[in-house]
């Protein structure tokens, strides 16, 4: 009644699932374009590099719920459903972390100048390199884990003309 009253509509609230969704792409996106330093050139590759940092600690915000009710479960119930989608999620944020806090520390082009790991550089090269090429893998394992998710939501959200006609 207020709403009538005020002569205002209230606020149309945005599904979690469709914000998720949009995230989750525009994550992928952004990895994939990330991937090949050549294609994006180093500035642009480390720049990019710390948006995606960003997005995803926005993500893990967003799921913190899931992960802490995972983590009770995972420790309570030996054998419970998500463990598998949990223990790809522990790898996959342990690679990321790797992989973006060598990507900073090894950065050229971000007027960093961390003169305190120039005599490490070549490890951390090293090491951000293998965490490039095993994230790929991770992320691939959890795209085709979460595939049902993801296709149900970009009908309902990326589709819903086509879905409409039928």
């Amino acid at each position: 009644m207020a709403a009538i009253a005020t002569g205002r509509t209230p606020a149309r609230r945005i599904s979690p699932n469709r914000i998720n969704l949009y995230l989750d792409a525009l994550l992928v996106i952004a990895f994939i374009v990330d991937l090949e330093v050549r294609f994006t050139g180093v500035h642009i590759h480390e720049l990019l590099g710390v948006f995606l940092g960003a997005v995803i600690l926005i993500h893990l915000i967003l799921h913190w719920r899931w992960i802490v009710s995972i983590t009770r479960t995972f420790l309570r119930k030996p054998l419970h459903e998500s463990r598998l989608s949990y223990l790809l999620n522990i790898a996959l944020f342990a690679d990321m972390l790797i992989l973006i806090v060598t990507g900073i520390l090894i950065a050229r082009t971000l007027g960093l100048n961390l003169t305190a790991v120039q005599q490490y550089s070549r490890m951390f090269e090293r090491l951000h390199r293998i965490t490039a090429d095993l994230s790929l893998l991770i992320v691939a394992f959890h795209v085709a884990l979460h595939w049902k998710w993801i296709a149900t939501q970009a009908r309902k959200y990326l589709l819903p003309a086509r879905q409409a006609a039928h």
